[in-house]
């Protein structure tokens, strides 16, 4: 059905092509409509366009939304979030689309997330969940939660991850897709047979069972794979085995054979167990990988293979600290904490506004009683006013205070020893040792820590760069650094020209970035 109707699509394509009358907006409306369904034939809607053509802004922001959701239901993703962060500013600031707005949000998200800034795309996705009531579309419900359940999958919090997959699968219902559905069942069967729940595990296989037939490709190869390891655990092993070779006509998978190496080890055929055991090593799930190491170890054991068994061993202990490590990695934990607190705040915040609110009301009603109390109203205005005052005075005093502060660390870090010995150096054309660099960043942690603090956010930053940036904060010359860092003065021009692109995403030239880095300190309050 799918091929025949991609068909349809190619051939609206080319006579629209020859016509050149259906308008781009048109196009990408008609992919809109299928994309849910139908992401490959929206992809060949798309295919002719490009932000070139797109002749407004309205069309290429939701050029950039479709684009980038066929990319990412194809199982796809980008390394650039340029599109969809385009498509995202669009929405925000036209403010009268709030289903493309959340999709937007949603799929930025998920590109953030593949580039492993976890904070971003976490404050995205719960800002896409927080529309998601409102919007009431199941099939925006249905994706938002099933990313949430991955996510919190890959974090290992496989109590968040059923609660996020029940949604979607409430969500997959409400629309009618099997297909969904069934992807969802699948995750769900998937995660309790991981925690080796076998009830639920069987509970949600038997709702699998009868969507088999309406199954194909990848989603109809996991549920095999799954139906492969029920039939297992109900003893079924012919049956089992043959789900499981099915599945794998369809599409590798390291359960499948994860799961036929033990069909094998039962049947008494140790090298093909063992050959799929290995295979199985390199699985994407780290639950397989402990698995299999496992099985290797327990068969050489019994084989007196001890060589083999304690490489193994070894590798499997490394296993458990990843997986012990793998939920701190996303901190998805802790970002979930603190979002809740920030809404906790929220809650709060609109609960003194509304207490304020009523205490307003209250005192206007008080004031238009009586004219007597009057004078105790501007007598309280008054008040008021000279307290605002007085806070003015102590803000302007705080300022200077800071301002003063801010001079005094200054002066203490241009005073410190270790500049005057890295000048020292500079002039006698000898380049700083280790110790030196080590004093220099500890003189800033000292007296300038924010300016330390931005710098070492940046994780990519190595200590070269970070030893540039230090020096040049301090106004030294570009042939001074060289000479500090053994290089050239040419490799010196060089490295501050990547350091603009890598510290402020920016083009530009050395002495852009000498500004740029000058100015962030001052930003920072750190001189």
């Amino acid at each position: 059905m799918q091929k025949t109707f991609s068909i349809i699509i190619m051939i609206s394509l080319f006579l629209a092509g020859c016509s050149h009358e259906q308008p781009c907006q048109d196009s990408l409306l008609q992919a809109e409509r299928i994309i849910d369904q139908y992401p490959d034939s929206a992809m060949l809607l798309l295919a002719p366009l490009n932000t070139d053509s797109l002749a407004t802004t309205q069309d290429s922001a939701l050029y950039g939304l479709l684009f980038t959701e066929a990319i990412h239901r194809k199982g796809l993703t980008f390394n650039n979030d340029t599109l969809i962060a385009q498509s995202e500013k669009y929405y925000r600031n036209v403010g009268n689309n709030d289903c493309r707005l959340a999709r937007s949000l949603l799929h930025h998200a998920i590109v953030r997330y593949s580039q492993q800034s976890y904070a971003e795309a976490f404050t995205l996705i719960k800002e896409a969940e927080e529309m998601a009531a409102q919007l009431g579309d199941p099939a925006f419900c249905y994706e938002l939660y099933a990313v949430l359940g991955d996510m919190y999958d890959n974090a290992y919090d496989k109590t968040a991850t059923l609660h996020y997959y029940q949604r979607s699968l409430d969500a997959a219902r409400q629309a009618r897709n099997d297909q969904w559905v069934a992807r969802m069942l699948n995750n769900m069967a998937t995660t309790f047979d991981q925690l080796e729940e076998r009830d639920s595990f069987m509970y949600y296989m038997q709702q699998v069972e009868p969507l088999l037939p309406k199954l194909d490709g990848v989603i109809r190869a996991v549920a095999l794979c799954n139906m492969g390891s029920y039939q297992l655990k109900e003893g079924d092993t012919i049956a089992a085995k043959q789900s499981l070779l099915q599945a794998l006509k369809l599409t590798y998978l390291d359960k499948a054979n994860y799961l036929l190496a033990n069909i094998a080890k039962g049947e008494g055929d140790f090298n093909r167990a063992t050959n799929l055991w290995y295979q199985t090593l390199q699985a994407e799930e780290l639950d397989l990988q402990i698995k299999a190491h496992q099985q290797l170890i327990k068969h050489f054991s019994q084989q007196q293979d001890f060589r083999r068994s304690s490489e193994l061993s070894q590798r499997l202990n490394d296993l458990y600290r990843r997986s012990c490590e793998l939920s701190d990695r996303t901190g998805i934990h802790g970002m979930q904490q603190q979002y809740e607190r920030a809404q906790a705040e929220q809650r709060q915040y609109r609960l003194v506004i509304i207490l304020l609110g009523i205490a307003s009301l209250l005192l206007l009603l008080l004031l238009s009683l009586s004219y007597y109390h009057r004078w105790r109203i501007r007598h309280y205005n008054q008040l008021v006013s000279d307290i605002s005052i007085q806070l003015t005075d102590m803000e302007q005093l705080r300022q200077k205070l800071n301002q003063q502060q801010q001079t005094d660390q200054q002066q203490q870090l241009l005073a410190a020893d270790i500049i005057a010995r890295l000048r020292t150096l500079a002039q006698r054309g000898q380049p700083a040792s280790e110790a030196d660099w080590t004093a220099l960043v500890e003189a800033y942690r000292q007296h300038c820590p924010q300016f330390l603090t931005m710098l070492s956010s940046i994780n990519s930053l190595q200590s070269r760069e970070l030893n540039v940036c230090l020096l040049i904060r301090l106004r030294f010359q570009p042939s001074e650094v060289a000479v500090l860092t053994a290089s050239s003065p040419q490799s010196v021009t060089n490295l501050r020209v990547r350091l603009l692109q890598k510290v402020f995403h920016i083009q530009g030239g050395a002495r852009d970035f000498d500004e740029h880095l000058r100015s962030a300190g001052q930003i920072h309050n750190s001189l």
